[in-house]
């Protein structure tokens, strides 16, 4: 008699300012998630990576938040925008509020800021509480739009990709 194990299932990560188009990207500062706007080229690859039946965790870093620059729930709405915007294509949204330089311990110090793995160890245990599956190292991307995510992507010896190029059909 054999065991079953849980299934193994491809995950992506992806650093969310992939996703979403920059106040560069469209010459006007944002004034809240009405303004919000995704990249269409990223949705169509966050739609074949679920078609192909791949899990997504999408992240952020949002220091705004431990500044006092942006309220906690107008970040969480953002990233919910975002995610309804790209089509719903995440099983899970997880932040980071922290900032070091924020004024007290419990908005300076975390484990979950990149370099640092904490963004993407909760959402990948969010998601395999809720769906019993296993996410081998070697079956997980993370899009970086970002340094400190690359960095917290080769810390970990997953494969990263730029998010431009992966945007652009040039890997995952």
């Amino acid at each position: 008699m054999s065991v079953l194990s849980a299934p193994q299932v491809p995950m992506l990560f992806v650093e969310l300012d992939a996703v979403r188009r920059t106040e560069a990207d469209l010459g006007r500062p944002y004034r809240g998630p009405l303004d919000v706007e995704v990249h269409l080229d990223a949705v169509e690859r966050l739609r074949l990576w679920k078609a192909g039946g791949g899990r997504a965790v999408g992240f952020a870093h949002l220091p705004a938040v431990a500044r006092g620059e942006l309220a906690e729930d107008v970040a969480v709405r953002l990233l919910w925008t975002i995610h309804e915007r790209a089509g719903n294509p995440f099983d899970t949204l997880v932040h980071c509020p922290h900032d070091p330089d924020a004024a007290t311990p419990d908005l300076s110090r975390c484990w979950c800021r990149p370099p640092l793995p904490g963004l993407l160890i909760a959402g990948q245990e969010q998601v395999a509480l809720r769906q019993r599956e296993r996410y081998p190292v070697w079956m997980a991307l993370v899009v970086a739009a970002s340094e400190p995510v690359r960095a917290l992507a080769e810390g970990l010896g997953l494969d990263v990709v730029d998010a431009a190029a992966w945007r652009w059909g040039a890997a995952g």
